[in-house]
């Protein structure tokens, strides 16, 4: 089942799943991997159809398209990508001599663009740079070297942050980003709705994560959708994994362990649960309320 679920007849796109179906393929004791759900004797039903997740669309081909508006009639995609992940996009595309797909898009489903990774995140990186670090970073940057001095924070912060450190730094300084990307999801009309950043893993994985959390899924079922990347990034492991080489990380940010799910869960719970992060971050019950009201049966 995983294997159908993770990887639908696309070319280009990958990490492609439908959370609602993931859901729903579930029968009330068992995850994918055969452990028990746990103390939750009914799952919510969700609707199929409509929480859509991959990873970045770049390479999706004219069919690709086509299956995508077709077979699960998008209307939004939401972009978490980094303005320096689109860049180098667009000079990979330019070097190849590839057209960019964004105008065709355009005609086809609407796309949010959100930098997911904005000032206040990039500062909390500074700020753990020693001082000869941080001055580097800014030479480089000054002289446009943007990914060689990305390299300088990925191999000097992010990587020794891991998985988990940066899902809890996003937490705490992605704030606003993290509203206007669920702000998305209020709008009937904009369903069915597809987030992704370039993985489909980290990023969107915290944004799908947070609304599996408003839903109150079993946390166990949440985990099994987290996991279910490490099969759908397979088949692009190898070139994701230089890509994170390139920017000073190592090849454990390519992987989705559960533990993240378990870890951005119990630093919620230490916070005063879910609701108070989302409280404190202008996404009220009510919004909460109208989220179930779309996703759920």
């Amino acid at each position: 089942m995983a294997e159908t679920i993770t990887n639908p007849p696309f070319i280009g796109i990958y990490n492609f799943r439908d959370v609602g179906r993931v859901i729903n393929s579930f029968d009330s004791h068992q995850t994918l991997d055969g452990s028990e759900v746990g103390k939750f004797n009914r799952l919510p039903r969700m609707k199929e159809g409509k929480l859509l997740r991959s990873g970045r669309l770049d390479e999706a081909t004219t069919e690709d398209t086509q299956l995508m508006i077709d077979n699960y009639h998008l209307k939004t995609v939401i972009d978490l990508r980094t303005k320096s992940e689109l860049l180098k996009r667009k000079e990979i595309f330019r070097d190849q001599g590839k057209e960019c797909k964004e105008t065709h898009w355009k005609r086809r489903w609407d796309t949010v663009k959100i930098n997911f990774i904005g000032r206040k995140f990039e500062v909390n990186l500074l700020r753990q740079l020693r001082w000869w670090q941080a001055l580097w970073f800014i030479v480089l940057m000054l002289f446009q070297q943007r990914m060689a001095a990305i390299r300088i924070l990925g191999r000097n912060v992010m990587k020794p942050r891991g998985l988990v450190g940066l899902s809890k730094d996003s937490l705490r300084f992605c704030q606003d980003e993290i509203l206007q990307t669920l702000e998305v999801y209020l709008d009937p009309q904009a369903y069915p709705v597809l987030v992704h950043c370039t993985q489909g893993k980290d990023r969107s994985g915290l944004i799908v994560m947070l609304i599996l959390f408003i839903l109150r899924i079993p946390l166990d079922l949440i985990k099994t959708d987290y996991v279910l990347s490490n099969q759908g990034l397979e088949r692009v492991r190898e070139s994701m994994i230089d890509e994170v080489l390139e920017i000073g990380m190592d090849e454990k940010y390519t992987q989705a362990p559960k533990a993240v799910v378990d870890e951005v869960w119990n630093f919620l719970e230490e916070g005063g649960g879910v609701d108070v992060y989302l409280d404190e971050l202008g996404f009220g019950e009510s919004k909460r309320q109208k989220v179930r009201d779309l996703l759920l049966e």
